[in-house]
């Protein structure tokens, strides 16, 4: 098929890191792919793993600027390149396009997302939690649940050792507390120190919240056991996880957790609240130790948890792993793309 892939930006947020996962195995599947990227902003890391097969195109336009002009621009990009399907990652992208309707797909990456121009639009969800949080807003919507998928073969797996003298735990995300819930995790090693848990966590990922997360390590007492790497190539980070010894995932919100299957795929005992994206991407918790979303102390007590019962969390963390294999590949979801792609085509969807 001849697919025509449209973004604002190509960043390192989780909707751009997993377009080129997509894109990259829609080539191998034998498809012409075409990515256009409406805005300036691109992160050279990110566009260096997509394949050099994939025609990208550029509008370097100013965010915000003209919207009447990107409306007329865009349609008629559209038409000229004539493809087979268009498949969005943005919302706003599918007010501004008018043409193709039949044959459009937007991809909805996160909860609350707003469905004032979507609602009517052809739509794939990236987790049951997504696609029920559409549905309670336009219960007519036509939605399908197509899960993320990683590359697991790529991903070092950390084994069944004992974890370090002082217990390594990691969380992977953009540094917005509001939604992420560093915070969360800052306060809960506060807790686990006073307790007697000798722990440390490192933070992955960049964000505007750096500055008062330190802060806060800060006033916890906790600076010399919170480390801040910034940003990371995925390759990198897939050979780093294998080095710790658990991950928390303390989101607030979160429609899918693609950095929680990492790190199930990577063999690491897993912690994450009850509910939402990480919970149903473990299983509905079954997967993970749990605790009350937006609560520190039940945080720590979940993690001192893990650390006391290590053995038994590893094994469940070998279990996590052949789950995330079987339900989270790359593959899996290209293909349930592609069924949408040719029902589209067919009128079907």
């Amino acid at each position: 098929m001849k697919i025509l892939h449209i973004i604002f930006q190509m960043l390192t947020g989780g909707a751009e890191t997993m377009l080129a996962d997509i894109v990259n195995e829609q080539i191998l599947n034998g498809n012409e792919v075409e990515i256009l990227i409406v805005n300036r902003g691109e992160n050279d890391v990110v566009m260096k793993t997509i394949s050099p097969s994939v025609k990208v195109s550029r509008f370097n336009r100013t965010p915000g600027a003209a919207p009447l002009l990107l409306m007329a621009r865009l349609n008629l990009f559209v038409l000229r390149r004539r493809p087979d399907v268009v498949h969005l990652h943005m919302h706003k992208l599918t007010g501004l396009l008018k043409v193709m309707k039949g044959r459009t797909l937007f991809t909805v990456h996160a909860l609350d997302i707003p469905m004032i121009y979507a609602a009517d639009s052809n739509m794939a969800a990236i987790s049951e939690a997504v696609a029920a949080n559409v549905k309670a807003r336009v219960p007519n919507a036509k939605i399908r649940v197509v899960s993320n998928g990683i590359d697991t073969s790529a991903i070092k797996v950390r084994g069944d050792r004992k974890p370090a003298e002082r217990v390594r735990i990691v969380q992977v995300s953009r540094l917005i507390a509001e939604i992420k819930g560093q915070d969360i995790l800052i306060q809960a090693i506060a807790q686990l120190v006073s307790s007697g848990y000798d722990v440390e966590c490192t933070f992955i990922g960049e964000g505007t919240d750096l500055e008062m997360l330190k802060e806060l390590a800060g006033r916890e007492g906790v600076s010399d056991r919170v480390n801040f790497t910034g940003n990371l190539p995925r390759k990198e980070i897939y050979r780093r996880l294998a080095e710790f010894d658990l991950m928390c995932h303390p989101s607030r919100f979160e429609g899918f957790g693609l950095t929680v299957a990492e790190g199930m795929a990577a063999g690491l005992p897993l912690v994450v609240p009850e509910g939402g994206g990480p919970w149903e991407v473990a299983d509905s918790g079954r997967l993970a130790e749990t605790f009350v979303n937006d609560d520190p102390t039940t945080c720590a007590k979940a993690i001192a948890h893990v650390i006391d019962h290590y053995p038994a969390c590893l094994r469940r963390a070998a279990e996590a792993r052949e789950y995330v294999e079987a339900n989270f590949s790359v593959k899996r979801m290209v293909k349930q793309y592609a069924d949408i792609y040719r029902d589209m085509v067919d009128g079907k969807f």
